[in-house]
């Protein structure tokens, strides 16, 4: 007499009904373990989204930096500088770049209007800055060609040094005077500070204010990490150069590639433009973010298998209890096992019927835990000040796991049950 699979199913469930003890019991490892991996999987989907997002608000997988390289040893002699010639013959080379924004940077320096004062990181850029960083201007207009060409005395505010400066008056139109010590013989300030004289700016627009939650408690802005965006004032590259600061040279160089795929390629081909430039050295490292996104899971992959790890392991001793407590079971049901055979099961029958048992215990473990996992995810992302998020991809892992552990551990129990004899089994009291 054949058993089928309903029949299997029906006598799993009327025995897990019987003994309602036994199977708590049995579960709450394979519970704890599958919501272990529910919240696991969340943490680190929600910090790749955090990672995204923040990679997002300061280009997006399509720029590239040129930057000093600090790993150079530059007693072998180099400077980590363009001149506005090499900067022209690299666009003339990449075409295939969307936007090229070569800038110069000053920290520190004063905005002033009237009283009211805000020490800002003043850059000095080109119009292509707010394609390369897909920034927008929220009031105004940014940096023209124009204003380039002619050294115009302008200025685009960060929303932090308008709101400072202005409150709710509109800026536009209005003057600034920039001032404070800048760097004098060369980049970095190596010759020592001079006393800049003093600039005054025509207000022409402001940034939009960039902002995103910190992530694990605030961040050295308070709770938004782009608040260092904000802090910042732009000019044109020329006005930096030839009017606030003639000592500084260009010694970065942002660029944009059509799509996330073609950055990679862009970067390798700007790099060996650089290098050619500068005669082999390595004075720059050119990164995109793309590269640096694909690092960033590989390392979040490595941490996500170790924490998957630790919660399988639990899992593991949960399973190892369920399989002796079927062990238990069928020492326990050794009589109705014989009259089973005796009437004619087959002994696969038998197998099967044991080792549905052990799956349903597991998948219900299973279901138990996604449910509790997904019902204190929120409480986790509040106690740890994170972002956590759930995924159809979690509950998938998550129940093929807690279903896995059934059939691993499953196996020993139903084998040893269809294997009784028949004659021995119904002998037992």
């Amino acid at each position: 007499m054949a058993i089928s699979l309903g029949e299997s199913l029906h006598i799993g469930f009327a025995d897990i009904w019987t003994r309602k003890v036994r199977s708590i019991v049995t579960i709450i490892g394979i519970i704890l373990g599958v919501m272990s991996i529910m919240v696991v999987l969340a943490i680190v989907n929600g910090m790749n989204k955090s990672t995204m997002d923040w990679m997002q608000a300061r280009g997006g997988l399509n720029k590239i930096e040129v930057e000093r390289n600090w790993q150079y040893d530059f007693s072998k002699g180099g400077k980590a500088e363009f001149t506005l010639k090499e900067i022209d013959y690299i666009k003339s080379k990449i075409p295939e770049a969307v936007a090229i924004n070569p800038k110069v940077s000053e920290f520190g320096l004063e905005l002033a209007r009237g009283e009211q004062t805000f020490q800002a990181q003043v850059q000095g850029v080109v119009p292509d800055m707010t394609v390369v960083d897909e920034w927008d201007v929220g009031k105004g207009r940014f940096i023209k060609d124009m204003d380039v060409r002619q050294f115009n005395d302008v200025v685009v505010l960060g929303s932090r040094v308008a709101s400072t400066l202005f409150g709710s008056r509109n800026p536009l139109g209005q003057q600034v005077l920039l001032k404070g010590q800048i760097s004098a013989g060369g980049p970095g300030g190596a010759s020592g500070m001079q006393t800049l004289k003093t600039q005054t700016l025509t207000v022409i627009g402001v940034m939009q204010e960039k902002k995103m939650k910190a992530q694990g408690g605030q961040s050295a802005f308070g709770d938004n990490p782009l608040e260092y965006m904000n802090r910042r004032a732009f000019i044109p590259l020329s006005t930096m150069i030839w009017k606030v600061n003639p000592a500084l040279a260009i010694t970065s160089l942002e660029l944009r590639a059509k799509d996330p795929t073609s950055a990679v390629a862009l970067r390798k081909k700007t790099e060996n433009i650089v290098l050619n430039l500068k005669h082999g050295k390595r004075l720059f490292q050119i990164v995109s973010a793309q590269e640096q996104m694909q690092q960033m899971k590989q390392s979040s992959m490595i941490f996500t298998a170790i924490f998957i790890l630790i919660a399988v392991i639990s899992l593991l001793v949960g399973g190892i209890v369920i399989m002796n407590i079927m062990l238990a079971s069928i020492k326990e049901r050794t009589r109705e096992i014989g009259v089973r055979l005796a009437i004619g099961a087959r002994r696969r029958d038998i197998f099967l019927q044991f080792l549905v048992q052990t799956v349903m215990i597991t998948g219900l473990g299973g279901v138990f835990g996604i449910a509790l996992g997904f019902s204190i995810l929120n409480m986790v992302g509040k106690y740890l000040d994170i972002q956590v998020a759930a995924s159809l991809q979690m509950i998938w892992v998550a129940l093929l796991v807690s279903v896995g552990v059934g059939l691993i551990f499953g196996i020993m129990p139903a084998v040893r049950a269809s294997n009784l004899d028949p004659v021995i089994a119904l002998r037992e009291e």
